[in-house]
């Protein structure tokens, strides 16, 4: 049986900079990705991805989706404490039934 290969993901800011290096003159793009330790063919591929629009810098989603996640548990908190003070709010309304109000006497001189 095969082992599964782990695969890595770059950022658009490493893709962006490999790209970019590989645009010099003087510098070849089988170089490149042996200095980063990538194959050469991924360079092609994000080189002609950048020239379609297909990479985009995505730093700005991933912000966005933790954002979106640390609001999601802020308001499940909220909402657990809502509850409890509603239920708080019951018990003491059917407690006042059993304590009723005492009426102040102020003398007066």
């Amino acid at each position: 049986m095969k082992k599964k290969e782990r695969h890595t993901f770059y950022n658009y800011q490493f893709k962006h900079t490999a790209v970019r290096v590989t645009q010099h003159p003087n510098i070849q793009s089988v170089d490149v990705a042996e200095a980063l330790g990538i194959h050469p063919i991924m360079l092609y591929r994000w080189r002609q991805e950048m020239r379609e629009g297909k990479i985009e810098n995505n730093d700005h989603e991933a912000r966005s989706r933790t954002e979106l996640l640390e609001a999601k548990a802020r308001i499940r908190t909220l909402e657990r404490q809502l509850k409890q003070l509603r239920e708080e709010n019951v018990i003491l309304k059917k407690a006042e039934r059993f304590f009723p109000e005492k009426k102040s006497r102020r003398s007066g001189s």
